[in-house]
């Protein structure tokens, strides 16, 4: 009898607003850039396209990392907020 351990590793999924934000988008954008943004409420069109347009620049996201920021930014993610004291 063979037994077959499958060790996984650790879901992007369960990546956060924050994590993902500190880890990519701050790597080349200081947070007024990113403040900017949101303070224009864009929807999920418009974060998509943005997200795209850091990929074409060479940001490298997953698919499931994609989804999850235009989530955090669309739907306005309090800890995003909190990193533009737009949360008041």
């Amino acid at each position: 009898m063979t037994l077959l351990l499958v060790v996984a590793e650790p879901s992007r999924a369960e990546e956060t607003c924050e994590s993902l934000v500190n880890g990519k988008c701050l790597s080349c954008h200081f947070e007024t850039r990113i403040c900017q943004k949101m303070k224009k409420k864009k929807g999920k069109r418009s974060w998509k396209r943005t997200i795209k347009g850091m990929i074409r620049h060479g940001t490298e996201l997953s698919r499931e990392q994609q989804e999850t920021l235009v989530q955090c930014f669309s739907g306005r993610d309090a800890a995003v907020l909190a990193l533009c004291g737009l949360d008041k």
